[in-house]
């Protein structure tokens, strides 16, 4: 009964999130679609190894899993207009090293991603399969670490690539890891690195390795675009609360919300897929922050989707 209740109270915040959307008629339906997929999925993940070694660190670039085409465009803006995706396609081809399981979830991944950022019936990004007439795709392959370009990267004549390791010990290959590396080809940076990220977490820096610091950085207003939202503890993209760690304890500490999860890696979360509506031009960006007057614009459909993160989320919490 409890959970029931807790689930109808996620549902109501997330409805209220854009209040003129309804449920589908054939809501029943959409559950059991959803029940079905989220089942194999899940078949699937559980199967994989424990990602507790954090691949996401492991590929020994910027900031863990951030490619750049030279140490200049670290400090560049997170997001000016030459990382975005012309009209928000991105062509991926998918090497033989990636299993044919591991292609599926991948693929989901990538069309949660599309869903969950659509307004009414439009696209706002797109994964296709290149066609030979792109010149500029990602290249999807396994690897060590989990890693991923930055943008779109205008002029960059090299490869751009998202890494993602399988091993017996450690993977990528959660829908999670997943979308937080597609994120970085969209454009993103770490939630952590924003410049108010000291209003809401403090970097404990005497507990991180040695000679890693420099991935704590935090970018000023002028190097971070944050499209006009509030830090969010839940993002994907945000560190874990161990990050780096060189003693097990925490280099990351909420202090708004001393019991919020760092790290999460279920997927987007409601302030994830507004930053991109807003990048790509799908919805305006207003003038003000307030947290209160972001409005996410989803099918209808995909509130389950959010809910259901939410609630898992809050589970997480306890």
């Amino acid at each position: 009964m409890q959970l029931i209740f807790s689930i109808s109270i996620v549902l109501i915040v997330c409805i209220n999130v854009h209040h003129t959307l309804a449920l589908p008629q054939n809501y029943d339906d959409v559950l059991k679609e959803k029940k079905y997929v989220d089942e194999k999925i899940s078949a699937l993940e559980n199967s994989e190894p424990s990602a507790e070694l954090n691949p996401e660190q492991m590929g020994g670039y910027y900031q863990g899993d951030m490619i750049f085409p030279d140490d200049a465009l670290r400090g560049a803006a997170s997001r000016p207009s030459w990382q975005r995706w012309p009209s928000g396609i991105i062509p991926y081809y998918m090497t033989s090293l990636i299993s044919v399981n591991h292609s599926r979830l991948i693929l989901d991944a990538m069309r949660r991603m599309e869903e969950l950022t659509s307004v009414g019936n439009q696209l706002c990004i797109q994964f296709r399969p290149k066609t030979i007439s792109d010149k500029i795709f990602i290249t999807i392959t396994n690897g060590t670490g989990c890693s991923a370009h930055v943008g779109y990267l205008q002029n960059y004549t090299l490869n751009r690539t998202v890494t993602l390791m399988h091993t017996p010990t450690a993977t990528c290959m959660r829908t999670g890891i997943i979308q937080h590396e597609l994120l970085h080809i969209l454009g993103f940076y770490h939630e952590q690195s924003r410049p108010d990220r000291d209003d809401y977490v403090s970097i404990e820096w005497n507990n991180i390795i040695n000679g890693t610091q420099f991935n704590f950085a935090k970018y000023s207003l002028s190097d971070i675009d944050t499209l006009m939202t509030s830090y969010d503890y839940g993002s994907v993209m945000h560190y874990q609360a161990n990050a780096f760690s060189s003693n097990g304890l925490p280099t990351i500490r909420a202090t708004k919300n001393v019991s919020a999860v760092l790290g999460q890696r279920l997927g987007m979360s409601p302030i994830d897929i507004l930053e991109v509506q807003r990048y790509y031009g799908c919805v305006p960006t207003p003038t003000s922050t307030a947290i209160e007057t972001n409005t996410i614009l989803m099918s209808s459909t995909i509130l389950i989707e959010i809910a259901l993160i939410l609630l898992f989320n809050s589970a997480i919490s306890l």
